[in-house]
């Protein structure tokens, strides 16, 4: 049984530790420019997606029911809103992971100013 004292039992330790402890905490995502990228189309790609959804959607129904243009542009502009609302939860989301918040916001408006002396 190897001592407890002994240099090379501790350091075999540690990297136990410390391969535990990486192997729970999973690295955070890449933030660079290609991850801004990424995420950009994505949004675009929501946008547009809702919007031909809804515009097939009405045209299929304007075809079925005979209501030529009406339900086309109500569904287009249900398919605009709904892609405008993935938007901001995507943007939401994307602020709360960077800790800016669950608003958005960074918060900065928010912080008071350092309080001189000991009294205050």
């Amino acid at each position: 049984m190897p001592e407890p004292d002994d240099p090379k039992n501790a350091a075999a330790i540690r990297r136990r530790i410390e391969a535990a402890k990486s192997a729970l905490n999973p690295k955070r995502p890449e933030t660079g420019p290609a991850s801004q990228a990424h995420l950009a189309w994505r949004m675009v790609v929501d946008l547009v997606a809702g919007i031909g959804i809804g515009a097939a959607c009405g045209f299929g129904l304007d075809s079925l029911f005979g209501t030529t243009p009406v339900l086309l542009v109500v569904l287009t502009l249900l398919g605009f809103a709904a892609g405008v609302n993935l938007l901001l939860r995507t943007a939401k989301s994307v602020a709360v992971e960077a800790g800016e918040g669950k608003d958005g916001d960074s918060g900065s408006s928010r912080k008071e100013a350092p309080k001189e002396g000991n009294g205050g």
